[in-house]
């Protein structure tokens, strides 16, 4: 673990997850680029929206038996509501991202060589794709927003940037999400999972539960 001082208001930080490179303080809400034993401040993010979701920083859960602490999230808004993209550190030392929008939630982890796939114009709603070897049909094609972001992360958030999006489902509960903000587009795959299936400690704590 990196521990360090925040550039901008000397509040302490650290880097739980090796690759994280980069950390939003919780105090001033800058965003610090992680260099060696050193951090530099790149700016500061939007605040984040009350979304009302019972996860936050430090929540800790299992899944298929591996115990994971969330570190890191970002917000992005859809014509929908807000989406939570959650960055997990996992004990076996794997990183993952659990989604959370509405009340379903994925657990999904970046894939390398996800194979050619076509541009988002030419995604409809219906066709199959094969991601990793695996048949999927594309469910929901979308353009989010950024709102902004916490804690680690493997990459910078930009708040206020869109990213073109499609999630794909596959047999028995598997996800697939292909995120065209980036050339070659990203894919993360997963799947569909029940929220107490994730065995949660640490959740934010509301006055009515």
């Amino acid at each position: 673990m990196l521990e360090a001082s925040c550039p901008s208001c000397g509040a302490p930080l650290q880097f739980k997850n090796k690759a994280s490179l980069w950390v939003i303080c919780g105090h001033c809400d800058a965003m610090a680029l992680r260099k060696d034993m050193d951090l530099e401040a790149v700016g500061k993010v939007a605040h984040l929206q009350d979304d009302g979701s019972p996860i936050q920083l430090e929540t800790r859960g299992e899944y298929k038996g591996k115990r994971f602490e969330v570190i890191g999230r970002i917000q992005l808004q859809y014509p929908q509501g807000f989406w939570n993209e959650w960055f997990l550190d996992f004990e076996d030392g794997r990183n993952g991202w659990l989604g959370e929008a509405q009340g379903d939630y994925a657990v999904s982890f970046l894939i390398d060589n996800p194979g050619t796939l076509p541009g988002h114009g030419e995604l409809k709603p219906g066709m199959s794709l094969s991601i990793a070897s695996s048949p999927m049909e594309v469910r929901d094609i979308q353009t989010s927003r950024c709102i902004s972001g916490e804690g680690e992360l493997p990459f910078q958030v930009r708040g206020g940037y869109e990213a073109p999006v499609a999630d794909l489902s596959g047999q028995e509960g598997k996800f697939a999400t292909v995120d065209y903000s980036e050339e070659p587009p990203i894919v993360f795959v997963g799947e569909y999972v029940e929220f107490d299936d994730l065995r949660f400690v640490g959740l934010r704590e509301f006055e009515d539960w």
